[in-house]
């Protein structure tokens, strides 16, 4: 059984690493590679019912704690985040092309300035409650969202973040 188990990482095009690095950069992490290395040590390969291989790491109790003490990343404030995003716009992951889009931009946006865990997740917060969209004027199909930062907004970053833009 476990030369099955190595197999199927054998299988694997992808190493766990470099998954956990893709997870970590679509949700904005700004330590995406200290969540990655993480990630890789809890990390198993998981079979789906079409055949192919991915690399998942549950949410235990040790997996979580060792994200939040490395990482600063506090897993089940991240996924209860997500999953108010997904009851109150729509499926965040989509992109920019769904409402939950706004969010990830702002996840994007507190990545680059420096921002993560929960203070990332607040800014997106505050980001996608003033945030508006427009179709791209380069890509067919595609929305860019847009947050003008008025004082309203520098004013609930600054409240529910403690964030001074």
């Amino acid at each position: 059984m476990l030369l099955l188990g190595s197999d199927a990482a054998l299988a694997q095009t992808v190493t766990a690493y470099q998954s956990g690095l893709r997870i970590a950069q679509g949700r904005g992490y700004a330590n995406a590679n200290c969540y990655a290395q993480v990630f890789a040590r809890h990390a198993v390969v998981v079979e789906k019912a079409n055949g192919r291989r991915n690399w998942h790491a549950a949410s235990t109790p040790a997996y979580n704690a060792e994200q939040r003490s490395r990482c600063g990343i506090d897993r089940l404030a991240d996924i209860a985040v997500r999953r108010q995003a997904r009851v109150s716009g729509g499926n965040h992951y989509a992109g920019p092309r769904s409402q939950g889009g706004a969010y990830v931009m702002g996840v994007r946006i507190a990545a680059q300035r420096g921002y993560s865990g929960e203070r990332a997740h607040c800014f997106a917060r505050v980001f996608t409650s003033h945030a508006v969209f427009r179709p791209s004027p380069l890509r067919s199909g595609v929305v860019d969202w847009n947050a003008p930062i008025g004082p309203a907004m520098r004013g609930e970053m600054q409240s529910q973040c403690g964030i001074s833009m």
